[in-house]
C-alpha cells in the first residue's frame, strides 16, 4: 500500500474516489483546503469530482503513485511539509490499532522530523 495525500485547493467540496479494477477502495468528501491522507494500492486510480447541477463533474484523474507521501529524507514530495501533522495523527492511529515494530519505527521517525521542523 502507498501512503498518499490529496489537498483540496479549491473553494468548494470535492469527492475523492480511489479505485482499482476490482472496485472502489475509498470514497471521501474533502472540504476546501483540507488534506486527506490515505492508503492506496499501487496502480490505483484516483478520481476527483466536483459539484454540478445534475451529478458530480469529473475534475481530475490521477494515479495513487502521483499522490505518494514520501517519508524518507530523499523523497521530495510537495505535500510532505504541509501534511506532517495529518500524517502524524494517521500513524498514531495506525500504531494504536497495530502496535508493530515497523509502525512504531515509522511513528518515531515522523515525530522526530516534526519536532525538528518546528524547532527550525
Amino acid at each position: 500500500m502507498l501512503d498518499c495525500g490529496y489537498r483540496n485547493e479549491r473553494s468548494h467540496l470535492v469527492i475523492l474516489c480511489c479505485s482499482v479494477e476490482e472496485g472502489v477502495v475509498l470514497e471521501r468528501v474533502i472540504f476546501p483546503f483540507e488534506l486527506l491522507t490515505f492508503l492506496a494500492p499501487p496502480g490505483a486510480e484516483v478520481l476527483i469530482y466536483g459539484p454540478s447541477d445534475q451529478e458530480p463533474l469529473l475534475l481530475e484523474t490521477l494515479t495513487a503513485a502521483s499522490l505518494r507521501l514520501g517519508l524518507e529524507p530523499e523523497d521530495d514530495h510537495p505535500l510532505l511539509p504541509a501534511s506532517m501533522a495529518a500524517m502524524l495523527q494517521d500513524f498514531r492511529h495506525r500504531y494504536s490499532r497495530e502496535p508493530t515494530e515497523e509502525n512504531r519505527h515509522r511513528l518515531t521517525q515522523l515525530e522526530r522530523r516534526l519536532r525538528h521542523g518546528l524547532s527550525a
